[in-house]
């Protein structure tokens, strides 16, 4: 979100929620500055008022390993089949080239 801390945006439309002062152009700028969708804003506002929420969630990454890139050239290169065969717990042999 850059140099604007998200807590703090969503405390001040909230505020202005609760003010009943909060109107369609103040979560429009919001999205504008921060670079999502107005949907976006009010997402977060709904989420805030139900969770308490104040804070931008954390984000989990996902890091591909060796072993997946390794298993997405088994499967050549079809992503969908990497996650179908990931996911039933298929594991790959790897093929074997010969040189004879």
């Amino acid at each position: 979100m850059g140099s604007l801390s998200w807590g703090l945006v969503v405390r001040r439309l909230l505020e202005r929620q609760q003010a009943a002062e909060l109107a369609t152009r103040h979560v429009r700028a919001v999205a504008e500055t921060v670079g999502v969708s107005e949907r976006t804003v009010w997402r977060w506002l709904e989420k805030a008022k139900t969770t308490g929420q104040l804070e931008a969630p954390v984000r989990q990454g996902y890091a591909v390993s060796d072993e997946v890139r390794a298993l997405l050239g088994v499967v050549g290169g079809n992503v969908a089949e990497l996650r179908r065969r990931l996911a039933a717990g298929i594991r790959f042999r790897r093929r074997r080239h010969c040189t004879g």
